[in-house]
């Protein structure tokens, strides 16, 4: 009954371990000597990108129970999968849980792009810890969203489930309890979200990344009389997503930048301007990571490209509109009267983004 002290993962042992006076051979020495700190919080970097995979593998698997007992429970003398408000729930299950794999898997392949091309022996962790160490914007973002969405998915699985899904008998209450510490595991959420802006202000601080250029160039672009087109190609796969997609980043940039330029280096402090900009970015990512994917499952024929179109384009859609409300609310944070209107003027500029029948896509989804 040792575990029955926490909400859930009863079946594993969590317990303190204490060492005291622990003698540990040279030989196993981690990095440098009192450099350790390094070698833990690489290791976290780490373990955030895996808990966003082993999120995304948990949505899939409960997205198959919803399924399989929509289909088999009736109501009304018909399945309850056949309902709109039902069809409504996996749908979004779906094209939320394709948003977080296509980013897992992208941010796979970026890191395995970069060991391959650093010359390295098989064994050598160093190599693996430096490739992981430059994408720790991405794990962070994986760790948050992965997350977020696992819950949400469990959230509406139990629903699905109705009065079953509350009880042990079935696996929906088990899965919910089970997953509610991955928002805490890895460094909490919150703290997660102050990373993933911060990792970006430090070294445009420094000069090293060109953010305050880019911010700039953005500012003269919303104030010019016509503002450039994004240069994607008329009638190109998934043209509005694309697009949509390269106005989240530009909206991105504009709340950082108009950030940076009110707080300066107090921006540090400010936590929630900060989340509200985490949340703009890794809405950002995981729809710039859907449309990739969509458009790449149209380019190879795959079979199922029309449903991959409908999840890509049913996410970029929801993303909009909470970009929306997150760059609103950090505007109003940082100014008011007329210095707001303008630059709400400016956001409204910038993020045409015209609404889609999502209702259609899910029931296909």
């Amino acid at each position: 009954g040792k575990e029955e002290h926490k909400m859930g993962l009863h079946g594993s042992s969590t317990t303190p371990i204490l060492l005291q006076e622990a003698k540990v051979p040279a030989e196993n020495l981690l990095g440098e000597i009192g450099k350790g700190h390094k070698v833990a919080l690489n290791t976290l970097n780490f373990g955030r990108f895996k808990l966003g995979a082993m999120c995304t593998g948990g949505c899939k698997a409960a997205i198959g129970e919803a399924a399989k007992y929509a289909k088999q429970r009736k109501q009304f003398g018909q399945s309850i999968a056949t309902f709109g408000a039902i069809k409504h729930k996996l749908g979004e299950m779906t094209a939320r849980t394709y948003a977080i794999e296509s980013l897992m898997y992208r941010t796979g392949g970026l890191i395995d792009a970069t060991l391959t091309a650093t010359p390295h022996d098989p064994d050598d962790g160093a190599a693996v810890a430096k490739a992981v160490e430059e994408f720790v914007v991405e794990a962070s973002i994986a760790k948050v969203i992965g997350s977020e969405v696992l819950d949400f998915v469990l959230d509406e699985n139990v629903q699905i489930h109705g009065g079953n899904g509350y009880v042990k008998d079935y696996t929906a209450e088990r899965f919910y309890r089970d997953a509610r510490v991955n928002r805490i595991f890895e460094g909490t959420n919150e703290i997660n979200r102050m990373l993933i802006p911060g990792m970006l202000i430090r070294p445009a601080l420094k000069g090293e990344l060109p953010l305050v250029a880019a911010g700039k160039k953005l500012q003269d672009e919303v104030l010019s009389p016509s503002l450039p087109s994004p240069g994607i190609e008329d009638g190109a796969v998934l043209e509005e997503e694309t697009k949509a997609v390269a106005i989240f980043k530009k909206v991105a940039l504009m709340v950082l930048g108009t950030a940076m330029q009110t707080f300066g280096a107090k921006l540090t402090d400010e936590q929630e301007v900060l989340s509200y900009l985490a949340d703009i970015i890794t809405d950002a990512y995981a729809a710039d990571s859907a449309v990739l994917r969509a458009r790449d499952a149209v380019a190879s024929r795959n079979a199922q490209a029309a449903l991959h179109e409908d999840a890509a384009r049913a996410f970029v859609n929801d993303a909009a509109q909470r970009i929306e409300a997150s760059a609103k609310s950090a505007l109003a944070a940082m100014s008011e009267g007329d210095t707001l209107r303008t630059l709400l003027a400016a956001l409204r500029r910038l993020l045409k983004v015209t609404p889609v029948n999502t209702i259609e896509l899910r029931r296909r989804l």
